[in-house]
């Protein structure tokens, strides 16, 4: 949940580093160089991350992501699907 006073679609600092870490594990990778700011003069600005299965135009792909588990990191070593 977001902290008083705070938009209702915004994490609390301490939640953030979870929420990162989960996106981590479903295979999101944080997009380097790519900060934006949420209004102009906004200090926090925005972090992005992308996966390639996450498309607002192609929802068949989102079957794809899966959570990299350790039996799942060893499939893909493997080069096993998953």
């Amino acid at each position: 949940g977001a902290a008083p006073g705070t938009a209702p679609d915004s994490f609390k600092a301490t939640h953030f580093g979870s929420f990162v870490r989960q996106l981590n594990l479903y295979g999101f990778q944080k997009v380097l160089g790519c900060v934006g700011a949420a209004v102009p003069g906004d200090a926090g600005g925005w972090l992005h991350f992308r996966n390639a299965n996450f498309r607002r135009d192609r929802p068949d792909l989102l079957l794809h992501i899966k959570r990299l588990t350790r039996a799942n990191r060893q499939r893909l070593a493997a080069g096993l699907e998953v």
